[in-house]
């Protein structure tokens, strides 16, 4: 049988046997990207790379063969076969050992086991660069020991006791600074940093219990974004055994401005104020680089999956071009992409749910902090605190232009509608009018799965709020935030 073609990547191959254009001549991934995961705390389940890569369809057709064979499920089996993110993602070890709820591990009606050929569907679930079906295993990408036996657990713990640090500190500074009226600019300035340190934890850790808990968090759905089978299966179309991570400038710039930052901030605690050195500030310290560079690899990451994104549409626009008129198939990778998008799109609107009002309060509070400095005797007659000072607002400033700047980048925007939006676009510039009733069906899927996000409402209400807050304060202590080891402010 002849090799097809990149331009035309999808032509059924027997059995057994898989399409091939150009295989990845190098198929190791780089370890930046495991290192990233590792880092990032992502590993949860011990197999990463199934077996295999079932569609919604064809676990729907095995549900239905097994009910109507008789076979009783557990209760909670029936939500995880009808969820089509745990179908994907969430299933321990998917694809790789026996599941106990499977009749085929049983060796019960072992008719089951045997499949009628391979589905088309199924085979786009395993799309590299240029759409064609790639099957690969944990080995060839080189995941091997980044993900070694209780690297669940290990991050499980790594997260509980990063969130149990803050946690912590939080507490002493609400103790400290709780009922004190001249002193609320400094407590609200405080939680927006705490706000933002917190964002990537609380995540990463919903992101856990939605693997521990599956069908019983269906609200969580979202978290299936940092799940590392969901990741992996997304980079697949990044080619990143040849050309490495996407963006590699941007990498670095995620990967070096919050330790120059959080460099700055020692300098500031240390020599700038002239508290000189301690053992409790060079330990706050080391934690704080450990909280920026998690916050800036998380900025990465949701770059990397939106380009992915991208990728997988623009592959996706080129599937149904050779296939128009096929609405089965068509279907069925329209809605395997688009559910994977909607959970990553769900990630980006809680993250600029969270963020953007600590953004918005970090700007208004250093305004109104820099106004409240220059009419304070106690500053502007001390030469050290006016130096102090200056310190915190530069630091404050460079934090919240380099870190929104770096968001805005890695989403493209405010918010990833617009990948989708493009995608449409170039579905109807495709639209024939010889195959009528499969665009208008295809149309109509499409209005059903547009969701409208209420994320933006909500966010403006509360950065009103925080600019409310940050523009009403009177008779601030200002004076309390120049003094050794307090010149931490509005430090996103």
């Amino acid at each position: 049988m002849d090799k097809p073609t990149v331009d035309t990547p999808w032509i059924n191959c027997p059995p057994g046997e898989v399409e091939v254009s150009r295989r990845s001549e190098n198929r190791k991934w780089t370890p930046f990207f495991w290192m990233i995961l590792k880092f990032m705390c992502l590993f949860y389940h011990r197999v990463v790379v199934p077996r295999e890569r079932v569609c919604f369809s064809c676990s729907v057709d095995r549900f239905r063969k097994r009910s109507r064979m008789g076979v009783v499920e557990r209760p909670e089996r029936y939500d995880a076969e009808l969820d089509p993110l745990l179908v994907a993602h969430e299933y321990p070890d998917a694809g790789n050992e026996p599941r106990p709820w499977d009749v085929e591990s049983r060796g019960e009606m072992s008719s089951l086991v045997a499949q009628p050929g391979p589905c088309p569907v199924c085979d786009a679930l395993w799309w590299n660069q240029d759409g064609v079906t790639e099957r690969y295993a944990e080995r060839e990408i080189g995941v091997g020991r980044w993900n070694h036996r209780g690297s669940g657990a290990l991050s499980s713990l790594l997260l509980l006791g990063a969130l149990t640090l803050i946690t912590y500190d939080i507490v002493n500074f609400m103790m400290e600074l709780w009922g004190r009226p001249d002193l609320i600019l400094k407590l609200m300035k405080k939680m927006t940093l705490y706000i933002v340190l917190l964002v990537y934890p609380l995540l990463s850790l919903c992101s856990k219990l939605r693997s521990l808990l599956t069908s019983r968090t269906p609200n969580l759905q979202w978290a299936s974004a940092l799940n590392a089978r969901y990741l992996v299966k997304q980079a697949q179309v990044l080619d990143i055994g040849n050309k490495g991570i996407p963006q590699k400038s941007f990498f670095f710039f995620c990967l070096v401005t919050p330790l120059l930052t959080a460099v700055y901030r020692f300098l500031i605690f240390t020599v700038i104020s002239g508290c000189g050195f301690r053992a409790t500030t060079v330990l706050t310290s080391i934690v704080g680089i450990i909280f920026n560079e998690a916050f800036g690899l998380y900025i990465y990451l949701l770059h990397l999956l939106r380009v992915s994104f991208q990728r997988q549409f623009n592959l996706l626009t080129l599937y149904f071009r050779d296939h128009e008129g096929g609405e089965r198939r068509c279907r069925g990778a329209f809605f395997s992409t688009v559910v994977d998008f909607h959970c990553f799109k769900g990630l980006v609107n809680l993250s600029i749910f969270v963020m953007f009002p600590a953004f918005v309060f970090g700007i208004s509070s250093n305004f109104t902090y820099q106004c409240m400095i220059a009419n304070s005797p106690c500053i502007t007659e001390s030469p050290l605190n006016m130096n102090i000072s200056h310190h915190n607002l530069r630091l404050a400033w460079s934090e919240i232009i380099l870190t929104l700047g770096s968001y805005l980048v890695a989403i493209g925007g405010i918010q990833v509608d617009y990948v989708f939006n493009n995608f449409v676009t170039n579905l109807l510039h495709l639209r024939s009018s010889e195959h009528r009733i499969f665009w208008n069906n295809l149309i109509k899927d499409i209005n059903h799965v547009t969701q409208d996000s209420y994320f933006y409402l909500v966010t403006i209400i509360f950065s009103f709020i925080s600019i409310y807050l940050a523009f009403n304060f009177s008779s601030q202590d200002v004076t309390d935030l120049v003094i050794c080891n307090t010149t931490a402010i509005v430090c996103v």
